[in-house]
């Protein structure tokens, strides 16, 4: 009987590279083969040899290997690896990925932007009305839970599994091993301590500052808000913490100049939709350079898509595509949104070619059903226009396929309705 546990547990494993380990609201969902271990991952997922997937993959022959030569102590520590590595992805994604957690919240919110968009300015699909996750990320414990709310089902497998093949040896270790063995619980937990104490310093730090602020000591907040910035990677790239530095700068009357200021007075201008204003001050923040210069760009191409929309809204359609392109240009990871939207405002102008090259990259970067049938369904009215009648039958096929009882767009093209 103990031997299925081996067997459940190394199928589980095996079977987790080939899922998927989290879930984007819009992206490509990455693979365990496609979650890499120590860089950063990429807008589009792709194999990679330093994966979760293919290490594990590795560390798991090891200890079958180790099993069969009977050196059942080695093989526990091939396991205890493995329980490490899969405790570090929610633990790498909450304390040291703040990037990649920021792009899962941001899709998240920015996908409702999507459907708000496709409601008020396409023609009509029918379906349930979809609920969003709103993500307080304020603390670590809020970080970890928003984490842990987007792993997917091969992580789950890689744990289950490494916890079962785990159980499995442990029962075999002789009785002079099993008293060394609670050593080993130390690479896990080394993993965890290794990830969250910068995380708990910075968390210190920042709250001393939100303390200090309150009472009025702007030196002392502006430096536990300095503080926590380098602690935690968190702070470091939050714009909130640059605009709060900034306001304290600019009551305490210091006479130089620095992004903070520029990014607190851009934040002014964007809760007044002075979106231009707002993109000259963070215009003059990313000119300092540094961390503080790649928040202002990252801060100025999200401040470009509102200022889009409410050009669209508006009717200034190109003016509109303007400020989507050179959102882009300024952060790649706004293509989640904005490719959909330059596709739409390229049609609309009549730039028809290039609304069909901005769907492409859509279609090529998103996993999302509905968004990839209204963008086939795009594509479709974009070759009707260009007078390729195949192509757009094509088109609108596709489209149903990515969502068939719903969609009144595809289908009234194809019917001619």
């Amino acid at each position: 009987m103990a031997h299925w546990l081996l067997i459940v547990g190394s199928l589980l494993v095996f079977a987790s590279v080939t899922l998927k380990w989290m879930y984007f609201a819009f992206s490509r969902h990455p693979s365990g083969i496609e979650l890499p271990l120590l860089r950063k991952m990429e807008l589009v997922p792709h194999f990679s040899v330093l994966s979760y997937g293919v290490v594990g993959i590795a560390v798991l022959v090891i200890a079958l290997v180790l099993l069969w030569r009977s050196a059942t102590y080695l093989a526990l520590c091939a396991v205890t690896v493995l329980v490490a590595m899969w405790l570090a992805v929610p633990c790498r994604l909450a304390f040291s990925q703040p990037s990649l957690l920021r792009r899962l919240t941001t899709e998240t919110r920015e996908l409702s932007v999507i459907r708000d968009f496709t409601k008020t300015y396409l023609p009509t699909d029918f379906g349930p009305t979809e609920k969003y996750n709103r993500f307080d990320i304020e603390n670590l414990w809020d970080r970890f839970l928003a984490g842990c709310s987007f792993l997917g089902l091969g992580w789950y497998c890689f744990g289950a599994g490494s916890l079962l093949i785990g159980i499995y040896v442990t029962a075999r270790l002789r009785p002079e091993e099993r008293i060394s063995a609670p050593v080993l619980a130390a690479i896990p937990t080394g993993v965890v301590i290794i990830t969250l104490v910068p995380a708990l310093i910075g968390q210190y730090y920042f709250n001393a500052a939100c303390v200090a602020q309150a009472e009025g000591a702007k030196k002392e907040a502006i430096t536990c808000y300095r503080r926590a910035m380098w602690f935690d990677r968190w702070r470091a790239e939050d714009v909130n913490a640059y605009a709060a530095i900034g306001e304290l700068e600019t009551l305490s009357v210091s006479s130089n100049d620095s992004p903070e200021k520029h990014i607190s007075k851009a934040r002014e201008f964007n809760e007044a939709s002075e979106y231009d204003l707002a993109i000259f001050e963070l215009a003059r923040a990313a000119e300092w350079g540094g961390p503080a210069g790649l928040v202002a760009r990252r801060e100025s191409a999200r401040t470009r898509v509102e200022y889009g929309i409410a050009l669209y809204r508006g009717g200034g359609i190109g003016a509109a595509v303007t400020q989507w392109q050179q959102a882009l240009v300024e952060d790649p990871l706004q293509h989640h949104a904005v490719g959909f939207f330059v596709a739409r405002g390229n049609y609309d102008i009549g730039r028809y070619e290039a609304a069909l090259g901005a769907i492409n990259d859509v279609l090529n970067r998103t996993d999302d059903r509905p968004t990839r049938a209204n963008a086939y369904s795009i594509a479709g009215d974009c070759y009707v226009k260009l007078g390729h009648d195949a192509e757009a039958r094509n088109s609108y096929n596709h489209s149903l396929k990515e969502q068939m009882l719903v969609n009144f767009w595809a289908m009234s093209r194809l019917t001619g309705n």
